[in-house]
C-alpha cells in the first residue's frame, strides 16, 4: 500500500495534455506537498513537452495516453477543446476507461459540457457500470500558472462527496475554488476564466495614462502594478465591499473624485458589465456547438 503523504493524497493522477496548464496543476500538487511526484504521470504527443515535464518534475510521461489512463483512477484531460473529442473516443474505443478500478476524470478545457464527456466516455459501458466514472467540469484562470488561480467545478450525477472532496485538493493546489451548478459555468468563464484579461485590460490602460502625462513607461508600470496587488491586499485584510473601502478613498471634490466622475460618465460601469456578459453569452454559443 502506498504510504500518504503530509496532505493525505496516495492515488496516482494521470495528465493528458502536457502543456501550460497540466504543468500548473503538476507544479502546484508537488510545490504544496499534495500528491508525490512519483505518484504523477502525463501524456503528450510532443517529445519536447515529454522531456521538459520529465526533467523539471521528476515525473514519468508517455507518449500513448492510454498508458496512463490505464494505471491512474484519476485522470485529467488538459487538451486543446477542439481535439477532446478524439483524444477521448480514441481512449474509450481501446477500452481505456473500463475496469478494473473507479475512475475520477477531470476535465480543463474551457467549454466542453459535462454531458459532451458522458456522450464519448460512456458510449459502449453498460449501464450499471457508468456509475464507477465520476465527470467532472473545470474552469481554472491563468493565475493557476502562479498559484493564485480560482477554479470553478462542477460534477456529474456519478461523482460521490469523495469525488467532490479531492477534486477540490487537486485544484487548491493551484489557488481557491468554487464548487457550483454547470447551469452557472458560463457565467464563471465570464467573471474569472476571462477575467484577467480584463485587469491586465485596465492596468494597460493606466499605465499609458501615466506615461501620457510624463512617467516613463518603468515609473508608470511600476506605480500601476504595485497599486492593483496593494488595492487587493488590502480588499482581503480589512474585509469590507470594494464600495466601501472606494468611498474612503473618494473625497469630495478631491482628485479621485474627478476620475470617478469621468468613469460615470462615461458609462465605464456599464461597459464593464455588458463586456461581462458579452462573454458570458459566446461562452454559451461555445459550449452549445462543442
Amino acid at each position: 500500500m502506498t504510504k500518504k503523504n503530509a496532505s493525505g493524497l496516495h492515488t496516482p493522477i494521470g495528465f493528458i495534455g502536457a502543456g501550460n496548464m497540466a504543468e500548473a496543476m503538476i507544479s502546484g500538487l508537488i510545490r504544496t506537498n499534495t500528491l508525490s511526484a512519483r505518484l504523477i504521470r502525463a501524456a503528450d504527443p510532443s517529445s519536447k513537452r515529454r522531456s521538459h515535464i520529465a526533467e523539471m518534475y521528476g515525473i514519468e510521461t508517455e507518449a500513448d495516453n492510454l498508458f496512463v489512463v490505464q494505471r491512474c483512477p484519476i485522470v485529467v484531460f488538459a487538451v486543446k477543446p477542439q481535439q477532446m473529442a478524439s483524444v477521448v473516443t480514441d481512449l474509450a474505443a481501446r477500452n481505456g476507461f473500463m475496469e478494473p478500478f473507479r475512475r475520477l476524470v477531470i476535465s480543463v478545457a474551457a467549454g466542453l459540457t459535462i454531458t459532451s464527456f458522458e456522450k464519448w466516455i460512456y458510449e459502449g459501458i453498460p449501464d450499471h457500470q457508468r456509475h464507477r466514472i465520476a465527470i467532472v467540469r473545470v474552469m481554472p484562470n491563468t493565475p493557476a500558472l502562479v498559484g493564485e488561480g480560482i477554479s470553478a467545478f462542477s460534477a456529474n450525477a456519478a461523482a460521490t462527496p469523495d469525488d467532490l472532496s479531492v477534486t477540490r485538493r487537486i485544484l487548491s493546489a493551484m489557488g481557491e475554488t468554487v464548487h457550483c451548478e454547470e447551469s452557472r459555468m458560463n457565467a464563471v468563464t465570464a467573471v474569472s476564466g476571462s477575467g484577467p484579461a480584463y485587469c491586465f485590460y485596465f492596468l494597460e490602460a493606466i499605465t499609458a495614462a501615466g506615461e501620457k502625462l510624463g512617467l516613463t513607461e518603468e515609473e508608470a508600470e511600476k506605480l500601476a502594478f504595485a497599486t492593483f496587488r496593494g488595492s487587493l491586499r488590502l480588499l482581503e485584510a480589512q474585509k469590507e465591499k470594494p464600495a466601501i473601502l472606494r468611498g474612503k478613498v473618494t473625497s469630495p471634490g478631491g482628485t479621485t473624485e474627478a476620475a470617478i466622475r469621468v468613469f460615470d460618465d462615461a458609462g465605464v460601469r456599464r461597459a464593464i458589465m455588458e463586456a461581462v456578459e458579452a462573454a458570458a453569452k459566446r461562452a454559451s454559443e461555445l459550449s452549445t456547438t462543442s
